[in-house]
């Protein structure tokens, strides 16, 4: 890592114990825990900027100053130790990783914890080791500081949306009769990671025909036939950002019901990114599409929220949703995914990536929306 990297770790800490500022209570040191994989904190990785590496049940504790101090097994030790300027503290086992972690916090009062994210084992842990010092959520102050990007994290969502926008003309060349939803999904997944993503950002969604009235269907070996709806919802991981991209085709025929849908869902898309702009509250943008949507006699049947943030997470704790209070600020990063839903039938949703800007967004995901016939 070099210098400029350490000052963005030292900036992205400070950020967070900023937030901290309307807490009665204020947190002398912020400890985030890991869990096993699958329960791990991605804020371990966004303040000590570690780039690879697992980090299960290991600990990072960051200071009001900047400073950190990374806790790890020998198993993490090489990767924590590329990361400069961050103290790195190696354990054995869990008896020594108690009295490493006791000793380093004597001088404590006031721990922060990011009770979102802290599996109930891990807090039991916690409080049992530390139970002299008083403990306070920080998850909120945390969200807040993850949410506004900085340049380093837009620089990295900007190539991981690259590399999801440059699959999508492989989809089209890879459509033909018979192929299965599961092998278009393994076709997406392999381009993703040829194109320089580390992996995907989340489990593919490929779904034809009536399956894509499923939001979140798993794909299956259903092959593809002619006058098919295609909808492929994917994302690549880079640096360990992730986009998230949606594109609905037809292959074949489109017929006149399915059309209707596919414009209304495009006109609904425009209306979304017409409203992200820094200062409007995100219920308003959630609202405009969704009352748009229902004008037309597709009433009732977008059944989601309008967008998501993104990051380290490809849902990063933001919504842009009816109940979203959020007031959008400039360098955030959401998702605009509007969506027609008609079970039996099928199902269209036109997804992009954008940054919020002063004025215009910046739309990231580089794939038309206009209808494509195959």
């Amino acid at each position: 890592m070099n210098t400029h990297m350490s000052g963005v770790i030292t900036a992205r800490v400070k950020k967070v114990f900023s937030f901290t500022n309307f807490m009665k209570v204020k947190p002398d040191a912020i400890l985030i825990k890991n869990g096993i994989e699958g329960q791990l904190d991605s804020t371990f990785f966004y303040l000590s900027g570690i780039r690879s590496g697992l980090f299960e049940g290991c600990s990072v504790i960051a200071y009001p100053t900047g400073k950190l101090c990374v806790f790890t097994s020998k198993l993490e030790e090489q990767s924590a130790l590329k990361t400069p300027n961050i103290e790195v503290i190696t354990f054995e086992n869990g008896i020594q990783y108690k009295k490493l972690l006791q000793k380093k916090l004597k001088n404590v009062r006031v721990l922060g914890m990011n009770l979102n994210e802290l599996s109930y084992t891990n807090y039991l842990w916690i409080r049992m080791i530390l139970k002299n010092i008083k403990r306070v959520d920080v998850s909120k102050a945390i969200a807040k500081a993850r949410c506004i990007k900085d340049e380093k994290e837009i620089k990295a969502l900007r190539k991981s949306a690259k590399i999801a926008s440059n699959v999508h003309p492989i989809i089209l060349d890879s459509l033909d009769n018979g192929i299965t939803e599961n092998q278009l999904s393994s076709i997406i997944n392999y381009n993703l990671e040829k194109q320089g993503a580390s992996s995907p950002s989340f489990q593919t969604i490929v779904a034809f025909g009536k399956h894509s009235a499923e939001p979140h269907y798993s794909p299956q070996n259903y092959k593809l036939k002619r006058n098919n709806l295609v909808l492929c919802d994917y994302g690549a991981k880079y640096d360990r950002y992730c986009s998230d991209i949606t594109r609905t085709v037809f292959f074949g025929r489109i017929n006149k019901e399915i059309k209707e849908i596919y414009e209304t869902v495009q006109q609904a898309s425009e209306i979304g990114l017409s409203k992200i702009r820094s200062g409007v509250k995100a219920n308003v943008v959630h609202n405009a599409v969704e009352d748009f949507i229902n004008s037309t006699k597709y009433k009732g049947r977008f059944i989601h929220s309008t967008g998501h943030s993104i990051g380290l997470n490809v849902h990063d704790g933001a919504s842009i949703s009816k109940k979203s209070e959020i007031i959008l600020e400039e360098s955030m990063a959401f998702t605009i995914e509007p969506g027609i839903y008609l079970p039996k039938i099928g199902g269209v949703r036109i997804e992009d990536d954008v940054i919020v800007k002063k004025g215009k967004p910046e739309i990231i995901t580089k794939v038309s929306r206009e209808l494509i016939e195959i």
